[in-house]
């Protein structure tokens, strides 16, 4: 915190109804886990791009550990502690964005879909679950009406697994390893002004500049401190027709380790619920993911998310054997490598 923590109770209506704390920084305390489940969701991917086919694998797990006041009781997974590929082919040719674009969401579908599996099927006792990455998921630029298809897809089952989430009292938050927004300091920009007070020491500075060079990242390694929150900030809006539900995505930054880079984590709230709840939701969270977050002070990632991403990471070794047997079986020009990796030779 740097020993800076301004009030924001008086800032003007246009920029407090942004924020969903009293002040900048909250310190926090990690909390003792014993009979908590926590779980984690990654999900791994690869593709390659042949003459007459795009061919795409996936793979998604959960991971669920158990504490107790001396660790970890178990770890179970789903579907299993080795899931298996899911292959997908596309013989419509697509563009280099189209490409992209179908493998991210197909992708994050794969996730959503073991996400929403887990808390249909399981009868685990499950207290927090944990997902890679961020849940907003632009809409793609494209005309290209199977890509759409899937955006679509991957809206309703988000919003399955909100409504999932709330029916069975499961906290879902979304931890974000590596963020590039700048919305946290576009927003202290403009709240500078009114907490100068406060702060009389960034009046000295060409603070300014400093704003618009800076992402939230950059700004928040040096400003948290060690189990120290940013305050939550309003993302988004969606209404999901399919469940008649009015949420918001709210976003904040953590710092988990001492010599790591905060993280961002992102959680969705109905707009009804009262602000206060928002707050308390927030807090447990945070000092559920401290504890499983600081087995190493350079390496602040939550412990169940790290062992999902290596367990669904796809290996190139494991590509290309894959696509390479495929070859072997329909052998035809279709299925060739384009001549850039298909050199005779190497340079």
């Amino acid at each position: 915190m740097r020993s800076i923590n301004p009030n924001l109770l008086d800032l003007p209506p246009h920029l407090h109804h942004l924020i969903y704390d009293n002040q900048m920084f909250t310190q926090l305390f990690p909390q003792d886990i014993s009979g908590l489940t926590i779980g984690g969701i990654d999900g791994g991917y690869a593709s390659r791009l042949f003459i007459g086919f795009d061919i795409f694998a996936f793979r998604a797990i959960a991971v669920f550990s158990t504490y107790t006041p001396e660790g970890i009781q178990k770890t179970t997974y789903y579907p299993t502690r080795t899931p298996p590929l899911e292959i997908a082919i596309s013989d419509v040719g697509l563009s280099s964005m189209d490409f992209e674009n179908m493998g991210s969401i197909r992708r994050a579908i794969t996730e959503l879909q073991i996400a929403s599996q887990v808390l249909e099927q399981s009868t685990k006792k499950l207290d927090i679950l944990l997902l890679d990455g961020s849940p907003v998921v632009r809409k793609p630029l494209t005309k290209n009406q199977k890509i759409l298809n899937y955006y679509q897809t991957y809206l309703s089952i988000l919003s399955r697994l909100i409504f999932l989430a709330r029916k069975q009292g499961i906290k879902l938050a979304w931890i974000v390893k590596d963020s590039r927004l700048n919305l946290f300091t576009k927003f202290l920009g403009q709240i500078l002004p009114f907490i100068a007070e406060e702060m009389p020491d960034i009046l000295s500075l060409d603070y300014r500049r400093i704003i618009k060079r800076s992402r939230d990242m950059d700004l928040f390694y040096y400003l948290l401190e060690p189990n120290v929150r940013s305050m939550a900030y309003y993302r988004q809006f969606y209404i999901s027709k399919q469940f008649g539900q009015e949420f918001a995505l709210y976003a904040y930054y953590l710092k988990t380790a001492p010599f790591d880079i905060p993280l961002r984590i992102e959680l969705f709230q109905s707009i009804h619920r009262d602000q206060t709840d928002l707050i308390k939701e927030i807090n447990f969270i945070s000092e559920a993911i401290l504890p499983v977050s600081q087995y190493n002070k350079n390496y602040g990632i939550p412990a169940p998310i790290v062992e999902a991403d290596a367990r669904a990471k796809i290996k190139e070794t494991e590509v290309d054997a894959l696509f390479q047997l495929i070859r072997i079986r329909h052998p035809t020009p279709d299925l060739w490598f384009y001549r850039r990796k298909r050199a005779p030779w190497k340079f």
